[in-house]
């Protein structure tokens, strides 16, 4: 097998992976067609990339690797930063779930979402794919997009029925483009998620070119009798985006697999699995880099001009790379976003998390707790019952405001200050005395002391007699993603411990379960600040 060849291998097997999920190396082998030795090997310099990893009982899965590059090919079209900011806006404005998507020929792909207070809409997760005859970010896109490319997916229905009211034939879509080419924005009903209906409107570079389309959804009755709202203020958040994004005169729906025409022989590439290092080390530069040229990505690699022409060309073919124009640029093929959105949907912590909740719960005899945040609150979604003291607070499913206890408030406080001022805002019109006779600078300051410190401590504050430590679990772009737990009765949680502290064990927890969801490293109390945490709290005043 030639060096490209096994390259073009390499990424189909991290395709299947994320198609089937799950496999093993002789799986991959019949799906791939090839020996299993050869799959062994790319396995081994796929996961030395952190392409793919051991998913346990010889299982493979897609690796943390993938999150990054994801965002990287989110990062080159437009700044997540102040993306994410705008679409968090619309939520704020309107209530409901807001989105962003961009044109390819396989659909609009999800780049970003903030969730409603409503409903959480699976279809619209980063990296999901939403087809291109139904939904209302589709046609917004398909208004805006060129004549060639409307004829292409208009000549490929009759389309298949997602929900009642999907359109099903070329004619039928066509007056949702026209309709909404006119309009400027477009509206949908039942199209895409039965129950549920969305408004878009493009959103274009300051060239004029289209870059997306920016869009709200939610249950059809807090959606339609409200288009003309939601679409001013999709305008408002369509005309800050085109502000803060930079101009490249790209057509996003064009055919990108790459047209510069490698020179050099064969022999030039680098040989056997060593090409997957290689080719790990172009798309993390090209990731650093954002946009870069074939001779910027030659210059950072030091490598032959051809051996970088043949990489490109052959990840360009898989949808890795894509070039920007005619002979012009590279950056991260969108595709890297819709594999990192299959990694995040097959993420489950639940299940990362079940022997690390059974070593601490083994370790202490304590209760300990998995969360996650949903809204304002700390949901519970697992447990193990301590054997001597079992609390009836936050059983299986149920939750916690999150200013009080161990779990919650480790939701919290690693948040941003906005965070902290949305939750407080909303809490502060519950008219519950949620503050317990502390200013809301009081509370800010906790936060910012559970921060610094790196994890939490609760006593008596849900129940007397009762004590907890809670740790964070960031996610890969460091943001909270869960939170681990342990209560029991304070003596013996707060005490000084014969062996490790209980804070010391649920601070290593969740730091195995960040390094699971791909985090970089974050700063955290050492084990010897976590002791001495213990100790001080414990101490009598």
């Amino acid at each position: 097998m030639s060096t490209i060849q096994l390259l073009k291998k390499a990424s189909q097997m991290v395709d299947e992976l994320a198609r089937i999920g799950q496999s093993t190396p002789a799986e991959l082998a019949k799906v791939i067609s090839e020996p299993r030795p050869t799959v062994y090997r790319i396995v081994a310099a796929l996961e030395q990339a952190k392409l793919v990893r051991s998913a346990g009982d010889g299982r493979l899965e897609l690796g943390t690797a993938i999150l990054k590059l994801g965002d990287a090919a989110a990062d080159a079209l437009v700044d997540r930063a102040e993306l994410h900011s705008q679409l968090r806006w619309v939520r704020g404005q309107l209530g409901m779930s807001a989105y962003f998507c961009v044109l390819r020929e396989n659909g609009a792909v999800c780049l970003d979402q903030v969730e409603g207070s409503d409903v959480t809409l699976l279809d619209l997760a980063p990296g999901r794919t939403i087809p291109l005859h139904a939904g209302a970010a589709s046609q917004a896109l398909l208004a805006s997009a060129s004549a060639e490319f409307q004829a292409a997916v208009l000549q490929s229905g009759p389309y298949g029925r997602i929900a009642s009211q999907t359109p099903l034939t070329a004619e039928a879509l066509r007056k949702k483009i026209e309709q909404a080419a006119v309009r400027g924005w477009s509206v949908e009903d039942s199209e895409v998620t039965e129950g549920v209906a969305s408004v878009g409107v493009p959103v274009f570079r300051r060239d004029g070119s289209l870059l997306g389309a920016i869009a709200v959804a939610g249950l059809r009755g807090s959606v339609l009798g409200h288009e003309a709202i939601a679409r001013q203020t999709l305008d408002a958040a369509a005309q800050a985006i085109t502000a803060f994004t930079a101009e490249d005169g790209a057509n996003d729906a064009r055919d990108t697999a790459g047209s510069e025409e490698p020179q050099g022989s064969e022999r030039e590439v680098p040989r056997t699995p060593a090409v997957i290092a290689k080719a790990s080390a172009l798309m993390a530069a090209l990731a650093e880099e954002r946009i870069a040229t074939s001779a910027r990505l030659t210059e950072l690699l030091e490598e032959p001009v051809s051996s970088v022409y043949r990489m490109l060309a052959t990840l360009a073919e898989a949808g890795w790379v894509e070039q920007i124009g005619h002979r012009g640029a590279y950056r991260v093929g969108s595709k890297l976003v819709a594999l990192s959105g299959e990694f995040s949907r097959r993420a489950d912590i639940r299940r990362a998390a079940a022997p690390i909740l059974r070593a601490i719960h083994e370790a202490t005899g304590e209760t300990t707790f998995l969360c996650i945040r949903r809204g304002t609150r700390a949901v519970c979604i697992d447990r193990l019952d301590g054997i001597r003291v079992n609390s009836r607070v936050l059983q299986l499913g149920e939750s916690l405001p999150l200013h009080v206890g161990a779990a919650p408030r480790a939701l919290l406080a690693f948040e941003g200050r906005e965070s902290w001022e949305e939750y407080a805002a909303i809490a502060a019109n519950t008219g519950e005395p949620w503050l317990r006779g502390r200013s809301r600078s009081e509370f800010y300051a906790e936060l910012e002391e559970i921060k610094e410190q790196g994890f939490v401590l609760s006593d008596n504050q849900v129940t007397p007699g009762i004590a907890a430590v809670g740790a964070p679990i960031f996610n890969h772009r460091g943001e909270v993603a869960a939170s681990l737990s342990v209560s029991g009765m304070r003596e013996g949680l707060l005490a000084p411990p014969d062996g490790d502290p209980i804070a010391e064990l649920v601070v290593r927890g969740a730091r195995a379960l960040s390094d699971y969801l791909g985090a970089p490293p974050f700063p955290a109390a050492n084990d010897a600040d976590v002791f001495r945490a213990i100790v001080d709290h414990a101490s009598p005043a």
